[in-house]
């Protein structure tokens, strides 16, 4: 079927299709140079299928030809070095008032520095997590809280835009193309579609609008 993608506006169509719901899968990629991805993974257990998957991602991007670096939220060795996932209040107040300067980066914690670097040096941002609650573990939003920071990954609109343009946000990671999403799930994908699944849609829809306006999204 990859024929139809000869035909002018369907490639375009179908990225736009995918940008509005995950559900209508991208098209094919067009180039098959090497990517650089950042993998996000959140499960404490050591010995969880979501671990496993993740494993088995990062050795087969790599045997692949891939370039990837890896950002695991829970510290299995050391349970005391997990990564902090809760925006404090300091941080939740520098992020504003450091908008703007000449170098906002260098207020920022260490690690959180490091991961907007990590996601400043990717094209393709991974996630792999277990659905919970119909949501992502607490340590997966809270690393969103705190890496993407207003002024450094994203802005707000600016003030000549009118209408419909101003109620989105400028993207400031636009070398990212491709986000791609990883879950375990403990129901069917029929009733985790009605109850929301609120951690795909927060992926989905709201992280998009950070990156690359034509990115997909893989589920």
């Amino acid at each position: 079927m990859s024929f139809i993608y000869n035909i002018p506006g369907v490639r375009l169509l179908q990225t736009k299709l995918n940008s509005l719901s995950s559900y209508c899968p991208p098209p094919p990629p067009e180039s098959h140079e090497p990517r650089r991805i950042v993998m996000v993974h959140s499960h404490p257990s050591p010995d969880s299928f979501s671990k496993a998957m993740a494993d088995a991602f990062e050795v087969s991007s790599l045997n692949a030809g891939h370039e990837v670096k890896r950002i695991n939220l829970y510290n299995n060795d050391n349970p005391t070095k997990c990564y902090r996932p809760h925006l404090s209040k300091a941080e939740r107040e520098s992020y504003f008032q450091n908008m703007g300067k000449d170098d906002p980066k260098q207020y920022l914690a260490p690690e959180v520095r490091k991961h907007v670097e990590m996601l400043q040096w990717c094209n393709t941002l991974v996630f792999i997590y277990p659905t919970w609650w119909m949501n992502t573990p607490a340590s997966l939003k809270g690393f969103l809280d705190r890496t993407l920071v207003p002024g450094i990954t994203w802005d707000f609109p600016s003030k000549d835009k009118k209408g419909v343009a101003a109620l989105g946000l400028t993207p400031k990671l636009q070398n990212i193309e491709q986000i791609v999403g990883i879950s375990t799930y403990g129901a069917s994908q029929g009733i985790v579609t009605l109850a929301g699944d609120n951690g795909r849609r927060m992926i989905s829809n709201a992280i998009r609008h950070s990156v690359c306006p034509n990115a997909t999204v893989t589920w």
